[in-house]
């Protein structure tokens, strides 16, 4: 199995991190606005901003993720460019 370099394994956490919030951010607006009443005193915009707010984490992580794993492609094949360009190939 290959190791993992340290960018690939924060891309990876991040991107499960990113899935994990924007999952629990839909499953809180869903239960808690649709299913189940709040019981005392706490009012329905507080658990939409906690939804709210959790779906912004995963997406804001989920679109550095994205730009993450471009940029490496990118400086991949850039590298690749001037290992090729040092050997004489096209």
């Amino acid at each position: 199995m290959k190791a993992l370099s340290p960018i690939e394994n924060r891309t990876r956490i991040q991107s499960r991190l990113a899935i994990a919030s924007f999952t629990c951010g839909v499953g809180i607006a869903a239960i808690c606005l649709f299913f189940i009443p709040p019981i005392g005193e706490i009012a329905s915009s507080a658990i939409s901003i906690v939804s709210e707010l959790l779906v912004l984490t995963g997406a804001l992580l989920g679109i550095k993720t994205n730009f993450d794993i471009k940029m490496q492609r990118f400086q991949d094949e850039i590298n690749r460019l001037e290992k090729n360009e040092e050997n004489g190939e096209e």
